[in-house]
Formats: structure tokens, sequence, C-alpha cells
């Protein structure tokens, strides 16, 4: 059996925004008790602060990831706008983000599940070669949970995203349920409004680097900021697998938004309600698992429902270290795909047509990482890597916009002005303004983390050099660039043109309806049932064929100058299986089917139901 050479659309809009929110969602179950230690109680405004760069940043990937819906996601949209050396130094900042996202996430994971089965606060003793480790159980519950997913993503992205599905939904519902529970019975109002005006803790905290230039209280809260920006962390997941998710140009847009929206709602309101429950200090010490002990402050169900949330919570801590094995493994994917790192690295399995290699690899590298434990460092270099990545993004989006600025957009940034032949987001500046203030501040702040973030690039960029050295090709060349496909209109769309259908009125409607787009599949049904019910034999059938072919390769002809076109005719058993299995085949965006009287339309609406919930049916009508 052959290799695979590219990956499968199986992610529904549901499942892109699930890949959004679990990375970003579940980071309200570590943040707000990270920020509290160091924002005190005016951590709901650092919150605020730090999602000034999350808005921009994940409207600008809703545009740039709709105009580019390949693997990579940031790492594309460098090399376009900039070349080689650019895009490279955007994915290997997205990569390491992604590492980190699997040891962070796995070890509040497993932060939580010791909260149901407290055995595991306690340590480990292992003697290896007369030396002896103490290992926390936190972190090895961690590794163990990374090993799990990387068996799941082997499997397939269809499995991982139905896993990330599931989990968001239940989460979703049971922080609603918390939210409705807690405001009325348990928060504070006084004990709120005594803390929210605590801008910092008072106490020196030994990971931050103190300027001097401020007192202490201020340097924790401009810390407590850059570490609000790890809950905001991971929107890109929903670009990661833009390649394998249907209808990117429609579900990506929207799955941002509804992301941004979700999340936001979220952080802001738990983070205050924890100061007016709890306050801060006591959601500070309580880290590892901070929803669940908001809920167990809630009168009379609170004991019971905090296992049900610490359990919840687990799930969806699981999900997201699910999305950075996800994320991880089609940055690396797409970056050896455009020759940026070693071909080996884009081998896909025969079966399943997973990136394997990249999935064990960078996996096995978070899980080594989540094996420390130490939930304060690896918050720290979180931020570092997504921040770095997240500025070069929106810089590149400045750039595209000219570079490619008569590629159709099928969804544009909010506010733009003209400037000479071409737009200027406004989203994008205030993205690159924010998070080079925020990636300012992390560099300034976190000793560790511009320590390794500053290693790990130059590691990276050793990388590339000795590659493009051993694969004989210049480290100056732009190479990624030209092997990226154009952001041209690329929406796909098959005509589907029923027998006797009246091809002039069709031309007609699809020039009219379709003028936006690039790719028309031409596709006629024959159904075989024919022989059998209307006596049909298999010569008249044949004739039937060539005289549809004939029909839809004219009008191929006459469309030819508008359009790139296709035309097939198909013999199946059933006309909408026969669809779906071509939509399937060829990636197709859109299906539009000729309706000659708007009546009709909820009468083939109710004929294609299946097909519907693959793609989107768009209705030709007069």
């Amino acid at each position: 059996m052959s290799e695979r050479t590219s990956l499968k659309r199986e992610i529904s809009l549901l499942g892109s925004f699930a890949m959004g929110f679990a990375d970003v969602g579940a980071d309200v179950f570590l943040a707000i008790g990270i920020v509290a230690a160091y924002a005190a109680g005016a951590s709901p405004i650092a919150f605020l602060l730090a999602s000034v760069c999350y808005i921009t940043t994940g409207l600008v990937y809703a545009e740039l990831t709709s105009l580019y819906p390949y693997a990579g996601g940031g790492q594309v949209f460098g090399a376009k706008a900039g070349g080689d050396l650019l895009g490279f130094i955007v994915g290997w900042s997205l990569l390491m983000s992604y590492v980190i996202d699997i040891g962070l996430f796995s070890i509040i994971s497993a932060g939580y599940l010791a909260y149901i089965l407290p055995f595991l606060k306690g340590s480990l003793l292992i003697s290896l070669l007369g030396l002896n480790f103490e290992l926390s159980l936190i972190g090895v519950t961690a590794l163990l949970i990374v090993i799990f997913l990387i068996f799941l993503n082997i499997i397939g992205i269809k499995e991982s995203s139905l896993f990330n599905e599931i989990f968001v939904v239940l989460t979703i519902a049971t922080e609603t349920l918390i939210l409705i529970l807690a405001f009325p019975l348990a928060f504070n109002a006084i004990k709120f409004l005594r803390e929210f005006f605590m801008f910092g803790s008072p106490d020196i905290m030994p990971n931050v680097f103190y300027t001097g230039l401020f007192d202490v209280e201020t340097e924790n809260f401009i810390y407590s900021v850059t570490i609000a920006m790890s809950s905001f962390v991971g929107i890109e997941s929903i670009a990661q697998a833009a390649e394998e998710t249907r209808n990117p140009w429609r579900y990506i847009p929207r799955a941002f938004k509804y992301s941004i929206i979700a999340v936001l709602a979220l952080t802001f309101l738990f983070s205050s309600l924890g100061i007016g429950v709890l306050g801060w200090r006591s959601l500070a010490e309580n880290v590892y698992n901070p929803i669940a002990t908001i809920a167990e402050a809630i009168p009379v169900v609170g004991p019971y429902l905090s296992i049900f949330v610490a359990a919840v919570a687990f799930a969806i801590s699981t999900v997201s270290t699910n999305t950075g094995v996800i994320g991880v493994s089609r940055v690396v994917y797409s970056m050896s795909k455009f020759k940026l790192l070693p071909k080996f690295l884009s081998k896909l399995h025969k079966k399943r047509a997973t990136p394997y290699i990249g999935i064990i690899i960078f996996g096995i590298i978070g899980g080594v990482l989540a094996l420390s434990g130490a939930i304060h460092l690896v918050a720290s270099l979180y931020s570092f890597g997504a921040l770095l990545s997240y500025l070069l993004v929106n810089y590149c989006h400045i750039l595209l916009r000219k570079v490619d600025k008569d590629a159709y957009r099928p969804w544009k940034t909010p506010i733009n002005i003209r400037v000479g032949d071409y737009d200027i987001s406004i989203m994008a500046i205030l993205g690159v303004l924010s998070t080079g203030i925020l990636f300012i501040l992390t560099v300034i702040y976190h000793a560790e983390g511009r320590l390794l973030g500053l290693i790990w690039v130059i590691i990276g960029v050793i990388i590339f050099y000795l590659y493009r050295l051993y694969s004989g090709e210049g480290f100056r060349l732009d190479i990624s660039k030209k092997l990226i496909p154009s952001a041209l209109p690329y929406i796909r769309v098959l005509v589907y043109v029923p027998l006797f259908a009246n091809p002039a009125v069709l031309i007609k409607r699809i020039r009219e309806r379709l003028s936006e787009v690039n790719e028309i599949h031409l596709v006629s049904v024959i159904p075989r049932h024919l022989v059998k019910k209307d006596g049909v034999d298999e010569a008249e059938l044949t004739r039937l064929k060539r005289s549809q072919i004939a029909i839809i390769n004219r009008m191929k002809s006459k469309l030819e100058d508008k359009f790139r076109c296709s035309a097939k005719v198909l013999v199946g058993d059933d006309v909408e299986e026969a669809l779906s299995q071509y939509v399937s085949e060829y990636n197709i965006d859109q299906v539009a089917v000729p309706v000659y009287k708007r009546k009709r339309i909820k009468r083939k609406t109710e004929k294609f139901t299946k097909l519907k919930r693959k793609v989107q049916i768009l209705f030709l009508s007069g």
C-alpha cells in the first residue's frame, strides 16, 4: 500500500470550535489560580488587559486561515508574507507553545485528578544507577495522559476531534451550572469589592524578575498580565487543523468568533466569581484545582458538585492537552511538507493518514516536560512562545494585505482603512502593539522564560540552517513560499446537473450566483435502478451516459472563460450517495443544486439531508 500524501477533511464546525475552545477554554481551570497569586484581587483586570491580544489575534487568524486553509497556520502566513526564515521562526515558536501546552495541561489534568484521588499528591522514589530520584505522582500521571493521547492521535483526527467535541459540550454545560449556582448562593459582593482594587500581591514571588522600577505590588501585577495571556493561548489550534476542516472558508471564521466570545465571557466571570467566593489568597493556594474549590463553596450541593467539576476539569484539561498534540503534529507536518524541516516529519500513516512521526517525537518532549510537574515554570514558557508567534502573525497579516491584495478573502477582520490600493486592518495594528508590549514585558519579567525561550529559538535557527545545508538548498532561498498554494478563490463547488436539465438556464444561474467561485465541478448522476425500474437495458444506459457527458462538456466549455471547470457523469445506486462520495474525494466546499420553483427548495432540502450534514448546499433558484 502506498503512502498517503494528504490529510482528510473530517472536522465539522463543532469540531473546529471545540479545537479552539478546548485549548483556550480549559485555561480558565488553570489560569485564575495562577493569575490571582500575582494580581491579587485585580485578576479580572489582568485578564481584561491580556484579552486585547486574544481578540485581535483571534480575528487576524480567522481571516488568514480562511485565506490559506492549510495545516500549519502561522508558519504558512509567515512564509507567504516574508519568506522561509520568517515562516520558520513563526512555526518554531508555535512548536514551543504547543509542546508546552502538552506539558502544562497534562499537569493541570493530573492536578484535578488528584483532587478526586488525593494519594496522587504524593511522590514516587526511584533508584537508578545508584542515584535516587523523587518524582511527583502528579507529574507521572501527566506523562501517562500524554502517552494515551499520542496513541489516540495516531489512530485518527476524526476520533480525536470527536473526543474534543464531547468534553467541550460537557465543560460548557458544567461551567454554566457553576455560574448559575455560585453567584446567587456563594458570591460575596463585599469581599469582591474589598479585594478588587488590590493591584498585585504584596509578597515577593520566586518566579518574578523584579526590576526595581516599581513597587512589589505593581511589578507582581504586570507579571500577572503576562501570565493571564496564558489563559488565552491556543486560539490558533483552529488554524492547525484547517486542512482537515470541512468548508474551511465558512466554518473557520465562525469557529474563531464563537471561541472568542465563549472564552472571554467564562474567563471574566470565573475570575470575578473566584475573588467573591474564595478571595485571591485562597484561589492562589488552590492553583491546581481552583474551579473545583469554588464549586465546593456552594452551600448544600458544593461538596458533591466539586467532585463532578474536578472530573470535568480533568476531562477538558486532557482535551486541551490533546489539542496540543494535534497542533504540534500539524505544524511539524506543514513545516516539513513545505521544506522548513526534514521531509520524514511529514510522513503520514498508511491507513490512518495522521502525521505519526511528529506526534510521537514532540508528544514525548511534551510528556517529559509534564513529568516535572513545575506549573509556574511551564506557564512562564507558555507565554513566551505564544506571544512571539502572535506578534509575528499580526505583523504578517499587515504584510499579506499588500502581498496578496487581490486575493479573494471569504472573511475580513472588522475596521479597515484604505491606504493607496490596499486595506490595512486596525485589528492587526492593535494586535502588533498589544502582543509586542506583552512580549517585551514577558522578556523583562520572566527570567526562565526569556532564557529558555531564546535557547529554543537559537536551536531552531541552527536546525533550519543545517537542514538547508544538508539538503543542498540555500539558507536564504524562499522554497517554502513557492510551494505553498496561492491564496486564490479556492472554494470548490459541485454543481449537480440533473438529467434533462436545461443547460442554458443552468449556465446563466451559475454565472449569476457563483460569480466569486474559482472552481466548478459539473456532476450528473445516472441512477443505476433505471435499468430495473424503467426497463432500460445496459446499452441504453450507456447511450444515456454518453449523451449526458456531451451535455455537461458543452456546459464546461462555455464556463471555462470564468471558472476552472471539470465535468463528470457518475452511475450509482443512489444520487445522494454518489454525490457524497465525490464531495469526499475532491474536498468539495459547497454543493449547488438547481431549483426551478422556490417552493421546491424544502423538498430538495429533504432529499439531500445526509449530504447537508457534510457540506453546505446552495439552491440555484430562478
